[in-house]
């Protein structure tokens, strides 16, 4: 049997407040509508609080925020936001997942690398890449830097 190339990715395209993630269909857990979060005392901006989400505590985060310092968050409208849940890359027992307010819902494209192009943008601290997907920068998030953040709060005792 001859091995067939993917030549697509079923990929959710996440829209934030001022720039757009690529996260591949298999990182994402389940998208749900926008829940108010159990908030956290004496954690960072960033982590906006907890989702109960099927029996468990899943960190919510603003990667607008952990990346940069004087992000602010909010909501263009609660009622079309919604929570995407995203699955961890590090197989961590404290952190299986962690969540990201999207401002509307995301769609699911399949993305070939043809549809890409390259952008003179730099990639923040929690972005791969970003890269020019039609009209809008996109940026492919590094799951692996979130997690690792999450895990760091987790362990303090934030979650």
């Amino acid at each position: 049997m001859s091995e067939q190339l993917v030549s697509e990715l079923p990929t959710y395209v996440v829209p934030l407040q001022k720039i757009k993630l690529l996260l591949p269909n298999p990182s994402v857990a389940e998208i749900i509508p926008y829940e108010p979060l159990q908030r956290v005392q004496e954690t960072p901006d960033w982590f906006l609080g907890l989702l109960g989400w099927r029996g468990v505590q899943v960190p919510v985060v603003s990667v607008e925020m952990l990346t940069t310092a004087r992000a602010t968050f909010s909501l263009v409208s609660v009622s079309s936001a919604c929570m995407v849940i995203v699955r961890g890359v590090t197989a961590s027992e404290e952190v299986p997942y962690f969540a990201i307010v999207a401002q509307t819902l995301p769609h699911l494209i399949r993305l070939s690398a043809e549809a890409l192009y390259e952008t003179p943008e730099e990639p923040a601290s929690t972005e791969l890449a970003r890269a020019r997907l039609g009209e809008d920068i996109v940026a492919i998030p590094d799951i692996e830097t979130i997690e690792k953040a999450v895990e760091q709060i987790s362990a303090a005792g934030g979650t």
